[in-house]
């Protein structure tokens, strides 16, 4: 057997060691700098979301006062939700005011009182912040104050992911006020006894969705919920 040594030896580990690394980092064990997504976890209620590293975590108090929470009463029992936002200033005004320049998200999980949840239907997680199912847009439309208009249902495809959830996936458009048009990507699921609630949506501009659709896809298809072991 030959042995080798001196200069011999050195390539012969060199080789050896590029060998390794690629089959290291095709196994992702080997060190590429920071993490590319930020993995979102409510492992109490099996919830699962994961954004781009460079988004910005929402201030949690300013997004429960956003959704008419008050943050200091205890109000927020049986509500967990986080927000994320592209942005470089993250606010909930970019996933409720009239324009977001750049994408945010919103993920939640609300428990259902009983007396509830007899009332809770597929349109019930298609209206959860906007008016989108007919009944919904036809009450909008009839409120003389409203400034939500020029609406357009993009997608709406129903969920059957098995596992005790039901649900409904859908994309549309709204106009608020005079801000410019906003997109909305949006799913939603309900547990067999309607007893919780879970909902994540993407939120904005159109121009923005146009030009950002893989990277608010890549969002949208993370979100995961395991009703059952």
């Amino acid at each position: 057997m030959a042995i080798l040594t001196g200069k011999s030896a050195m390539r012969g580990w060199s080789g050896l060691s590029v060998v390794v690394f690629v089959i290291l980092a095709g196994f992702g064990l080997v060190g590429c700098g920071a993490p590319a997504f930020t993995y979102v976890t409510n492992s109490g209620d099996r919830t699962y979301l994961k954004v781009p590293a460079s988004w910005q975590q929402i201030d949690s108090q300013e997004l429960a006062r956003a959704i008419g929470v008050d943050p200091s009463s205890g109000g927020q029992a049986g509500l967990w939700m986080v927000g994320y936002d592209a942005d470089i200033s993250p606010s909930p005004v970019h996933l409720f005011g009239p324009h977001t320049p750049a994408p945010a998200v919103f993920v939640g999980v609300k428990a259902i009182p009983p007396a509830a949840r007899g009332q809770l239907s597929l349109d019930t997680l298609r209206d959860i912040f906007y008016p989108v199912s007919p009944t919904a847009r036809q009450q909008l439309g009839m409120r003389a104050t409203s400034t939500k208009t020029d609406f357009a249902l993009l997608a709406d495809e129903v969920l059957t992911p098995g596992h005790g959830l039901r649900g409904v996936h859908v994309v549309y458009r709204y106009r608020q006020a005079t801000g410019p048009a906003q997109i909305v990507d949006q799913t939603g699921y309900l547990n067999d006894d309607a007893s919780k609630l879970y909902v994540a949506f993407v939120r904005c501009s159109s121009e923005c969705y146009q030009q950002r659709q893989q990277e608010i896809q890549n969002v949208v298809s993370s979100f995961t919920v395991r009703e059952t072991p």
